[in-house]
């Protein structure tokens, strides 16, 4: 294959203008979303863009370059007796941080274009779009953009722990259920000499290092901040103003008692759309976006503050996010000296918004009282302004007046208590045209946990869904149409796994027979993703409707949830002239 490609290379023609058909591009241009900085900020926030002003006669826009930015504000508080607040301390800028992955900031989307409906509104669109993400990017990716987009490095499987207990809250835990919210260990554990450095128990001092590099992008303004580079004095290199000039996510404390850390979440539109990466250049797009954003409060209980075994535990009662929370309660197990829970502290209020915190009242504390307010009071989306060379522009209209684009999007089932041992045998979609590929993402049931009763997706203690369970599933099989797409039920394991996504066109890129994707064994052996390829069929049964059913065994000594993702294909037809779409 790599003779083929170096002999092509070398076959192709070669002209002054092949670096670029473009005389000029520009992707500074951006537009508000229409809320006018109003955002409900408690549970589901809808925001809203309508980008048919994206017009220019003499220029074109690329649908796949739209990226939208969203102005993210933490606050937390931390309480004794209800109302009574308690200072943070110097090294408390570790306490929270956003999930692997900003799409997890977003559960649903949908977009029209030229007054249709191109892609309607379906939960958690978030995992789906992070395990493509996870199945698209290289090594290389996730280190240049991946910081972009809120991913620094996958969150370490090696430091996940299990709470597992169902009478009782254990007070030296990281929180209920699966936990992987340790980014660092005891100071104790460095300081006695090389005596200290092994354990009884496997992984018990290893931390998760994705937390640790996500914390690194908050420049701390406080007075924790010791290496000298941020601050007001004439010995430092940046002010608090010249950060906030540069867009620099920062942390500071407000009004005495509120932690507030404000974030820019970069999110790829076309990640979240494929139509949009599929419709590409036009010189007119009609389009209106809606997404739907994670926001909430939660108030989290602490036993045990101001030393090495601090016990976190939460309640659904205490926990307004509707769906995913998109941030983790970091485990500060140490003293208040060296950064841990100030002493007196039994619950800390903290919530994520859009601009500023509304009111809030955990416990008595209400974060609006923090005063925080985002420098960017309002949600943008990013597009560009492309001067394509004259004849070069006329080729391209002349061949696209009618462009037809095929793009995959998501339907979503979710599926509650699967028993211990118990077979589950659904139709999870009914008369479904043209699916490629079917996604399993199970997690430990909110069943197995004393007095939470919540779902994996909700905790602030667990990295999920930025990563997965260590869940076992067993007689896998789907059928489409009552024909079974596995040759025989099964095992699943991760050679399975690779077979049925290896030249996925959805999920890889497959161009020349190059796969990429950030999984290996040892993280999909601890973080289960089961995807079957359905794409393989005659295009006469594709194009029938059909319904999708899906049987397996829950392997596993705890209940699980699972959601179900149905990817299907989808196309149009569009106008890269007028912007005139029609849909079969």
């Amino acid at each position: 294959m790599t003779d083929t490609y170096e002999f092509n290379k070398s076959m192709e023609s070669q002209t002054e203008d092949m670096y670029s058909p473009y005389s000029d591009k520009q992707q500074n241009n951006y537009v508000n979303d229409i809320n006018s900085g109003v955002y409900t900020n408690n549970g589901l926030s809808l925001v809203q863009w309508d980008l048919s002003s994206i017009y220019n006669s003499s220029k074109f826009s690329d649908t796949g370059d739209l990226f939208a930015v969203l102005p993210i504000t933490m606050v937390a508080g931390f309480s004794g007796a209800p109302g009574t607040m308690v200072a943070p301390v110097a090294g408390n800028v570790n306490l929270l941080s956003i999930k692997n992955n900003f799409i997890h900031l977003i559960h649903q989307a949908d977009l029209t274009l030229n007054g249709k409906t191109v892609e309607d509104a379906q939960a958690f669109i978030n995992i789906a779009k992070h395990f493509q993400m996870l199945s698209e990017m290289s090594v290389n990716d996730l280190k240049t953009i991946g910081p972009t987009l809120g991913m620094y490095e996958l969150d370490n499987w090696k430091s996940k722990v299990f709470n597992g207990s169902t009478t009782a809250f254990v007070t030296t835990k990281s929180g209920n259920g699966m936990t992987n919210n340790r980014p660092f260990n005891p100071q104790a554990t460095y300081s006695a000499g090389d005596s200290t450095c092994c354990t009884a128990n496997q992984y018990d001092r290893i931390v998760n290092t994705g937390i640790q590099k996500r914390l690194g992008r908050y420049v701390d303004t406080t007075a924790g901040n010791v290496n000298g580079m941020f601050g007001t004095t004439a010995a430092s290199i940046a002010s608090l103003a010249q950060l906030n000039n540069d867009y620099t996510p920062n942390y500071q404390v407000l009004n005495t008692n509120y932690m507030v850390w404000y974030d820019y979440a970069v999110i790829k539109l076309s990640t979240l759309f494929d139509s949009l990466d599929k419709i590409g250049i036009t010189r007119k797009s009609d389009l209106f976006l809606r997404l739907y954003v994670n926001t909430g409060t939660l108030n989290a209980t602490i036993s045990t503050p101001n030393g090495t075994t601090p016990g976190y535990s939460l309640t659904v009662a205490n926990n307004s996010f509707n769906a995913t929370c998109p941030f983790t309660i970091n485990y500060l197990n140490e003293t208040s000296a060296n950064g841990g829970i100030p002493a007196g502290v039994t619950n800390l209020t903290a919530g994520l918004y859009l601009a500023k915190p509304p009111n809030t009242s955990f416990n008595s504390i209400n974060l609006a009282s923090s005063q925080a307010s985002h420098l960017m009071p309002a949600c943008r989306i990013y597009y560009s302004q492309i001067t394509i060379q004259p004849d070069i522009a006329e080729s391209y209209i002349l061949s696209n007046r009618a462009k037809k684009c095929i793009y995959r999007n998501v339907l979503t089932n979710q599926y509650n208590n699967i028993s211990t041992g118990g077979n589950f045998n659904q139709i999870v979609s009914s008369g479904v045209v043209h699916p490629v590929g079917i996604l399993i993402v199970p997690m430990v049931s909110s069943a197995n946990l004393y007095a939470s009763n919540d779902f994996a997706f909700k905790s602030p203690f667990d990295t999920f869904p930025g990563d997965g369970h260590p869940l076992t599933l067993t007689n896998l099989q789907v059928t489409i149409g009552g024909t079974n797409i596995l040759q025989s039920t099964l095992n699943y394991n991760f050679e399975s796994f690779i077979e049925q996504i290896i030249y996925a066109e959805q999920l890889t890129s497959a161009d020349f027979g190059v796969t990429v994707g950030l999984f290996d064994q040892a993280f999909w052996n601890n973080n289960r993703y089961y995807y079957i390829n359905v794409e393989r069929s005659n295009i006469t049964d594709k194009l029938q409707p059909r319904n999708i059913n899906i049987s397996f065994t829950n392997n596993n000594l705890v209940a699980i949830d699972v959601l179900v993702f149905t990817i299907k294909s989808n196309q149009l037809t569009i106008d890269v002239e007028t912007g005139l779409v029609s849909i079969p």
